[in-house]
């Protein structure tokens, strides 16, 4: 069950309670999304903690670049099947989304990594 103060790393593939798909194991400190999508399903048991109704959801991420072709990709990510962040990435970055916490749910939530390009 996770809470405001967790930090999932899925380098580490050992969180319990943290369902991944569509990852390849870790690979030299880092883990490859497979294809388009890639999945990271858990609980979350605070989200009525909220004192604003807002939560931060921060990515650190980066993708497949083969200059000068593929100089970046777009990254759309969705919680719950709600679309939270779009975003070109070019480099190493931290993504930052402000969502509204009724999107999370007790049990079962899905973070969504779409890569389309």
């Amino acid at each position: 069950m996770k809470n405001f103060q967790d930090v999932l790393d899925v380098r580490s593939w050992a969180d319990a309670g943290v369902i991944l798909e569509g990852f390849a194991p870790v690979e030299d400190g880092f883990v490859w999304q497979m294809g388009r999508f890639g999945e990271i399903t858990f609980d979350f048991d605070e989200a009525v903690r909220s004192r604003t109704g807002m939560a931060d959801l921060m990515i650190e991420l980066d993708v497949y670049k083969h200059p000068p072709t593929i100089t970046g990709q777009n990254v759309f990510v969705y919680l719950n099947g709600l679309r939270v962040g779009s975003f070109l990435v070019t480099h190493r970055r931290i993504l930052i989304m402000n969502f509204p916490t009724s999107i999370l749910r007790p049990k079962m939530n899905v973070l969504t990594l779409d890569t389309p390009d």
